[in-house]
């Protein structure tokens, strides 16, 4: 029979184990929940985060608000559709 320590031991490595598989899996969905830019001239000209924000800052009937922070970098989530409009 295992002792008192052992037993800890073991349920703190399953725990880790599972905690670091759910930490990689929150990772990934979050870089895939970011909607894809739409594939449009504006869109393929630049990839700089000013240029993003000078649309979807504010936003318009045409383009989006943005509904979260700045993060600096827009095209680190929200990859170009392959989808032409």
């Amino acid at each position: 029979m295992p002792t008192e320590e052992a037993s800890a031991k073991t349920l703190m490595v399953i725990v880790c184990v599972i905690g670091l598989i759910f930490a990689i899996v929150m990772v990934i969905l979050f870089f895939n929940a970011a909607p894809a830019r739409s594939n449009i001239e504006v869109h393929r000209q630049s990839e700089e985060a000013a240029e993003c924000l000078k649309c979807h800052l504010k936003g318009d009937e045409k383009s989006p608000t943005m509904p979260h922070l700045n993060l600096g970098r827009c095209v680190l989530c929200h990859g170009l559709s392959k989808e032409a409009p």
